[in-house]
């Protein structure tokens, strides 16, 4: 099948292709020139802040990572401690070593009620039903978990004393 165009319509589809192709061109052309003027206004950018650096952004000192806008402080920034407070379990918010062992010494049990009570900030009544048990359960419970604590708190800083005892000299106040 052959095709024999006339002269009319190759001079048609001489201009639409002309059209297409001036498009194509036209938006090549729009497009590379926002992309090149983009980068060279990133660049003139950058030379300004460079040269006239704000006050606050000045450098503190001889220290380059500090400046004057990192120690101001914002009044309206408000922290909550529920975002602060993530964790359910005490022993992530525990520092001293003596109290996080003696936070492992408990049972199961003990320390789900503790840390029910002291990080949810739950009530007896709260924690028993939530275990369904009554809420003097609860209290001895946690009572006994407590005692435990104080207890196991009291005999390191025995150890510790008596450690620094018999390594110190005996005129020691703490050794008598």
């Amino acid at each position: 099948m052959t095709c024999n165009p006339t002269k009319e319509n190759k001079e048609k589809l001489d201009i639409e292709f002309k059209k297409f192709y001036f498009s194509i061109r036209f938006t090549a052309f729009i497009s590379s020139s926002l992309y090149f003027n983009a980068i060279n206004f990133d660049k003139r950018y950058r030379k300004m802040l460079e040269r006239y650096i704000l006050t606050v952004d000045k450098p503190l000192g001889d220290e380059e990572d500090t400046s004057f806008k990192d120690i101001i402080a914002d009044s309206q920034a408000e922290i909550q401690i529920e975002n602060i407070i993530q964790s359910d379990d005490i022993t992530d918010y525990i520092e001293d070593p003596v109290l996080y062992e003696a936070i492992l010494t408990l049972s199961d049990k003990q320390r789900e009620v503790i840390n029910l009570a002291y990080v949810k900030g739950l009530s007896d009544t709260e924690i028993g039903k939530m275990l369904n048990k009554s809420q003097q359960a609860i209290s001895k419970m946690r009572n006994r978990a407590l005692k435990k604590i104080c207890n196991f708190i009291k005999e390191e800083r025995r150890k510790e004393l008596r450690n620094e005892c018999s390594g110190g000299s005996s005129m020691d106040n703490n050794c008598r």
